[in-house]
């Protein structure tokens, strides 16, 4: 073992100029190991890179059917309740003698909505908003009330323009709707 006070340099005691007064390998120097580290982040940059974006972070909020359909026809609901449309993220909701179709997305952060039917409500799982059968806000995160579509009866069916979006508590909302027997 080589005296740390002498002259001795560390190449003459066997080292590579990487060890200790004591003779015994150090770890990398300071220039390996930014050099590794630059590696490893650029690595960690080219896997982030090439990999699919969570939906959260590109979330686009629709304007109209994701059918390319302007509008779409239902046939008219003969009970109190909901009915989902996932591909077109439309609800209609039958709830009094009435008829409303929702934007199915939660006016807080776009997450799609649920119907609680023991409640008799909608729900957003995300930050717990709720809101009611007809989408007036209850309680929760979410602005306002629900978005609403234009809803027309045609021919005994129910036709839903889904170009036209209607804000919650906008002028209009309330009367989106269609009195149905």
């Amino acid at each position: 073992m080589a005296d740390p006070r002498s002259d001795t340099d560390a190449s003459d005691a066997g080292c590579d100029g990487t060890c200790d007064l004591d003779g015994t390998a150090a770890g990398p120097d300071r220039r390996t190991f930014l050099k590794e580290g630059l590696l490893a982040v650029a690595a960690l940059t080219a896997v982030a890179g090439a990999s699919v974006p969570l939906e959260a972070m590109t979330r686009s909020y629709r304007v109209g059917a994701t059918t390319g359909a302007a509008t779409l026809t239902y046939p008219i609901p003969t009970t109190d309740g909901a009915t989902i449309d996932r591909a077109n993220r439309v609800i209609l909701i039958r709830y009094q003698g009435m008829v409303h179709a929702l934007a199915r997305e939660c006016p807080h952060k776009g997450t799609m909505v649920d119907w609680q039917p023991e409640q008799n409500r909608l729900y957003c799982p995300k930050h717990k908003s709720t809101f009611t059968a007809n989408g007036t806000r209850i309680q929760g995160k979410s602005p306002r009330s629900m978005d609403r579509h234009p809803v027309t009866l045609e021919n005994g069916k129910l036709v839903v323009d889904t170009l036209r979006v209607i804000e919650g508590d906008a002028a209009g909302w309330a009367t989106t709707g269609v009195k149905v027997s």
